[in-house]
């Protein structure tokens, strides 16, 4: 049985509407950027290229065969694999899920891409924050975001931008173990 030592830091620990607007105070200008880079390449729509429509049908084989095997549009046998695809499968299977609970479509994975180009930039401001202070994180992170080739990977169906927020995540939990 709880006790209330044990109640009372629950209680401190949700998110209330004292700690909602003390977040808010804290962080409005990271979350000013990422609105501002949500408006910037949310309208850029889907940017398509050979690579994210092999990437798109390598997803598709992982809903089909359960591996990154190459879907080739679709065979009418389900007995014969298809290429395996030579690139990182995390990737291709945050995407199945993805596409497993909000449907099959290029807009939908880009959708996804687009999360994690956000929560790309938000490990940059980490990272500046960690090693420089707030402002330099602030900085880095709307110079990051707005990069026009961060932009371009954010609204394209690759998983290069999964890769690289994990890759910032491991950087960052790096720097706080030293």
């Amino acid at each position: 049985k709880p006790t209330n030592k044990v109640v009372q830091r629950l209680q401190d620990s949700m998110l209330n509407k004292h700690n909602f607007r003390m977040l808010i105070a804290t962080y409005y200008p990271l979350l000013a950027v990422l609105i501002g880079v949500l408006l910037v390449s949310l309208p850029m729509g889907p940017y398509e290229t050979l690579d994210t429509q092999l990437e798109y049908n390598t997803t598709r084989g992982v809903l089909r065969w359960g591996y990154p095997f190459l879907d080739r549009f679709g065979e009418a046998s389900n007995q014969s694999y298809g290429d395996l695809f030579n690139m990182p499968p995390l990737g291709f299977y945050t995407q199945a899920a993805s596409f497993t609970v909000f449907g099959v479509s290029l807009q939908n994975g880009v959708f996804l891409v687009t999360l994690f180009g956000v929560g790309s930039a938000v490990m940059v401001y980490l990272l500046g924050k960690e090693q420089y202070g707030k402002t330099t994180g602030l900085f880095a992170a709307a110079l990051f975001a707005l990069a026009p080739w961060q932009l371009i990977l954010t609204r394209a169906f690759l998983i290069d931008v999964q890769c690289l927020f994990l890759s910032l995540i491991y950087l960052y939990v790096g720097l706080l173990a030293i």
